[in-house]
Formats: C-alpha cells, structure tokens, sequence
C-alpha cells in the first residue's frame, strides 16, 4: 500500500473508516474515508495529511490543527495545503491554549510532516491573532539548538516561525 508517511489520513483515527482505530487495519474496508472532525471527504488518504494525526498529537485533540495536506505525488515528495484550517473562534481559543503551553524543550514527535507546534504557530500567524502576540514574542525567544528525542530535534523552525507569524501579525493595522 503506497503512500507518503505512515501519519497519513488512512492511517488515523478522526478517519470514519478506521472506527476510531490507528493503522492500516480498516484499509480495504468499504466506508467512505471522512474525516470527522473537520467534516471532509478524503480523496486520498494515504497522501492526505494534518498535524491531528496520531503521530503527531498523541493526546487525540479533536479540534483541527492548521491546514489539511496533499503530496505532489514526485520524490521527494512535499506537502502542499489542500483545505484550509477551519476559523472559528473555538479553532483559535484552541491554538492560543496550545501556544501557552508550548515549552523550549521539544517534544519527540514523527519527523515528518509539519510538527504540531510549528502548524500552531503558523495557522495564528495566517489568522493575525493578535492574541497570541505575547507567546510568540516568548516563543521566538527560544534557544533554537535545544534538542531533545531520538530525531534530535530543535527549535529552529519553531523560532523561524514565531518570527514569521509575529511579522504577519504586526504588519495588521489596529487595535
């Protein structure tokens, strides 16, 4: 069964077709694959992608978390948005909690895909949440060498995308 990473909406559990179950095991299943909480068909969900996946928010965090991706399809493949992130303001009360509780050590996560804090950053950037103005300035403030988990993660593209929301949100005119 092709596909761009195992963190791949075929494979995750806010899929209707896995029953709330991870893995490959519902594969070949005959229901639709939909993604429930952001109430989506999915076209193609071994190349279908978002930072809710298991993989990445291990916690089942039901509210979307930044855009929906595609694979281009080449090698090396990349990510490209399909769908944007729903904005409501439940949406980004829950990303503000999620930046508030960011820390400089990072986390392990799969080392593919966009990581959950940087696809919260950037979606309040893309938002202009001024609200989050406070936690980006602390965020960006981040060692970006602090590493952490078997991957050796940093916090460079974090840091480099505080920086880049801050900048989004501070070029917004008003109060």
């Amino acid at each position: 069964m092709p596909n761009g990473g195992s963190d791949c909406c075929g494979t995750c559990w806010f899929n209707a077709r896995n029953k709330g179950e991870v893995g490959y095991g519902h594969a070949r299943d005959p229901e639709p694959n939909f993604c429930t909480i952001r109430k989506l068909p999915i076209a193609n969900p071994f190349w279908t992608y978002c930072a809710n996946h298991p993989h990445h928010s291990l916690d089942r965090d039901p509210v979307p978390i930044g855009p929906v991706f595609i694979a281009d399809g080449g090698f090396p493949y990349h990510r490209k948005p399909l769908h944007a992130s729903p904005d409501t303001e439940e949406v980004r009360q829950h990303l503000l909690e999620l930046l508030q509780a960011m820390e400089e050590e990072p986390k392990e996560e799969y080392p593919a895909g966009a990581y959950v804090n940087e696809a919260v950053v950037w979606q309040l950037g893309e938002f202009r949440e001024r609200r989050a103005l406070a936690d980006l300035r602390r965020i960006s403030s981040f060692l970006p060498e602090a590493t952490a988990g078997r991957f050796q993660r940093t916090r460079r593209t974090l840091v480099a995308a505080a920086h880049e929301a801050l900048a989004k949100i501070e070029a917004q005119r008003g109060p």
